[in-house]
């Protein structure tokens, strides 16, 4: 004859396992996993430029062109020739966006325009400036590893043919450490280098007088 104690009892044991089994099911669901987040770098460059006398001419600046190559994960160069992106490490900003924004507040700060800014915005600016960022990356295949930037720029009159300078311009600097901050601060270094050598280089050309000086 079966002990009704001895019943109760496995089922008071069935019913204990099942209850525990559904508490660690829901526990588990709960927890949520460790998530590692991405971290953002900026690049603010401080930028110093001499200024000189005002030519009276407009400058429209056309936002610098780039592939998706160079976009917001943080690109670099191995031995392989192979390009590759660091891991949970990002731009804060497009590369383009910032390297044509140091070179704008370069050229402004130089006071050698009546005014600088977006082509986009401007009703005709005298002169276009317009380019293709080529490089921003870490080249690992030098010892120390090196942030590089290459730019391709044009100058030019907005109504008439042919170019009044063109240059590929190109800056490095080498990393401290091999680190994501170490990176954005050689950047950092390598845009305002880059941003001070335009607004220099500018000022030595030979611009056409400004429109209004030509009706005189």
């Amino acid at each position: 004859m079966r002990n009704p104690d001895s019943s109760k009892n496995l089922k008071n044991t069935c019913m204990y396992l099942i209850t525990a089994f559904f508490v660690f099911i829901i526990s588990g669901c709960l927890h949520s996993p460790a998530i590692e987040k991405i971290h953002y770098y900026s690049v603010t460059p401080m930028i110093t430029v001499e200024p000189v006398p005002c030519t009276g001419l407009t400058l429209g600046i056309r936002p610098l062109f780039s592939t998706h190559t160079y976009g917001t994960p943080m690109a670099y160069l191995d031995n392989n020739h192979q390009l590759g992106y660091q891991s949970r490490a990002e731009w804060a900003e497009s590369p383009s966006h910032v390297v044509t924004r140091a070179i704008q507040d370069a050229i402004a700060e130089s006071q050698q325009f009546a005014d600088v800014g977006n082509a986009a915005d401007m009703t005709r600016p005298d002169l276009l400036l317009t380019g293709e960022l080529r490089i921003y990356q870490e080249n690992r295949t030098v010892e120390p590893s090196m942030a590089e930037v290459e730019v391709r720029l044009e100058l030019r009159q907005a109504t008439e043919p042919g170019s009044l300078w063109a240059e590929t311009l190109r800056e490095t600097e080498p990393l401290k450490a091999p680190t994501p901050n170490a990176l954005a601060e050689a950047m950092t270094t390598n845009v305002g280098r880059m941003a001070e050598r335009v607004a220099t280089t500018l000022k030595t050309l030979s611009l056409p007088p400004a429109e209004r000086e030509q009706e005189l």
